[in-house]
């Protein structure tokens, strides 16, 4: 984390007996190298790192995190959820270890979910030390196989550990807390990993009922890489879950914060589009399709929206799709000299995936529902024309498509519903019309025979 570490050249040691009140007078500077693996570590905006919490020990990290093995008239912390006024505490030695513990426990929880060996300590990465093996760094709950659902199994296990501990109450306090940087964004990272589960997601949603809207705040007016990010991160699983059990209440806290609104004004806010920025938009523009495309599956939650805030998306999605077949005027890669960055050729030329394939798929969301929309793009002969051009560029001969193929697969779809099987349907109903008209007539021919003959 870029906004955690202090120089990295230049760090404060400090001796591991000395207590917190005392840091500002015996302190000293100095380098990496001088760095010995039993001192307390002091790094910039507040953050420590101590020697016994270099771990991925889960039972450690969580009784640290909830401070399991410290008296209760001890536990001065700030994110102690009996607490009324907890920022008026002041941080202490026991937060500062929290603070590593939670850290770390979502660096073990993220290597987990993806079936990884190992990943980096708060104290290694900022130190500049290589990624650890989580069995090495003291984690003990593996099976004895070693498979993809033996990782699921064993992340299963340590959420379900984190739900019964109480931990997610003080992860939820510090989350809320503004004097420490990054301590947000670490808290949703680690939030982010516990709703992999949907009924962690259904618990937190039923648990904090000023999240989602505290989410979507932090979407709108926080720091881009520090809160927008990982805030849609942990929206993107919450949202599964109130999609999924279609929860009305919930789904109209997002309708009334504008939350489509909010998004599009920030696509379109230019500074996040040049070269310092660009990765980052990408990312979250990226989380931001994805989550509008869960957010909109449902036939009767796109007809929640105003038609305003469909319209709005619709058109920017055929931006995105505009983009995408641009020639870029500038082969030599310098990006700095541009006011405005097109970033899905950025993207695709620095081999980063972005937003297109979920742009598609949001289009097509809104389109299948709002005939009259539909209708127009599908008699628009630049949309034909883009769509064929797309098609094009998007074929199996595409180096980009070989890393992320669901842009060929979501091209198609569109394809298929908006044409293919609008046409479809076209002639269905003609021959069907065509049949019964048959039918009348060969009916009225047969009851004007009957009559001759009875004649």
């Amino acid at each position: 984390m870029r906004c955690i570490a202090a120089n990295r050249s230049v760090l404060t040691t400090l001796d591991q007996n000395t207590t917190l009140a005392d840091y500002d007078g015996t302190n000293c500077t100095t380098t990496t190298n001088d760095i010995d693996s039993t001192d307390i570590v002091q790094f910039a905006d507040g953050w420590y790192s101590y020697p016994d919490l270099n771990t991925f020990d889960s039972h450690v990290l969580l009784g640290t995190l909830t401070l399991r093995n410290i008296k209760p008239s001890k536990a001065l912390s700030p994110w102690n959820a009996k607490l009324d006024n907890s920022t008026t505490i002041p941080l202490t030695e026991i937060a500062t270890r929290q603070l590593e513990a939670l850290f770390n426990l979502s660096q073990l929880l993220f290597g987990l979910a993806r079936g990884e060996q190992s990943n980096y300590t708060f104290r290694d990465l900022q130190l500049g030390h290589p990624p650890r093996r989580f069995r090495e760094a003291g984690f003990n709950k593996f099976p004895n196989n070693n498979g993809s659902a033996g990782f699921f199994g064993t992340f299963q296990l340590i959420v379900n550990e984190i739900l019964k501990s109480g931990a997610i109450d003080i992860v939820y306090m510090m989350y809320k807390d503004p004097r420490i940087r990054c301590v947000k964004q670490k808290s949703l990272d680690l939030l982010t990993n516990i709703t992999t589960l949907n009924e962690i997601g259904y618990f937190i949603l039923d648990r904090y009922c000023q999240f989602l809207i505290q989410l979507i705040q932090g979407i709108r007016d926080g720091h881009l890489i520090e809160e927008k990010i990982p805030s849609l991160s942990v929206l993107i699983r919450l949202c599964k879950v109130i999609v999924e059990k279609n929860l009305l209440n919930h789904y109209q806290h997002l309708i009334d914060m504008q939350f489509i609104d909010i998004l599009i004004d920030l696509f379109e806010y230019q500074q996040y589009k040049t070269n310092e920025s660009i990765v980052y938009f990408i990312k979250f523009e990226s989380l931001a399709l994805q989550c509008l495309y869960i957010m909109l599956q449902c036939a009767s939650h796109v007809d929640m929206w105003s038609e305003k805030a469909q319209i709005r998306l619709v058109n920017y999605c055929c931006t995105i799709l505009y983009k995408s077949i641009l020639d870029d005027d500038d082969k030599c890669d310098d990006y700095s000299k541009r006011i405005e960055i097109n970033h899905i050729l950025y993207a695709e030329q620095h081999e980063m995936i972005h937003s297109l394939s979920y742009s598609i798929l949001t289009f097509l969301s809104i389109v299948r529902c709002r005939k009259e929309i539909g209708r127009f793009y599908r008699e628009n002969e630049h949309f034909r024309e883009l769509l064929n051009a797309m098609r094009q560029k998007y074929n199996s001969r595409n180096e980009y498509l070989s890393r992320d193929s669901s842009i060929s697969s979501a091209l198609d779809q569109l394809i298929n519903s908006m044409f293919d099987l609008h046409e479809l349907k076209k002639k269905k109903k003609y021959y069907y019309h065509r049949h019964i008209h048959l039918h009348y007539y060969h009916i009225l021919d047969l009851s004007r025979l009957q009559k001759v003959a009875d004649h």
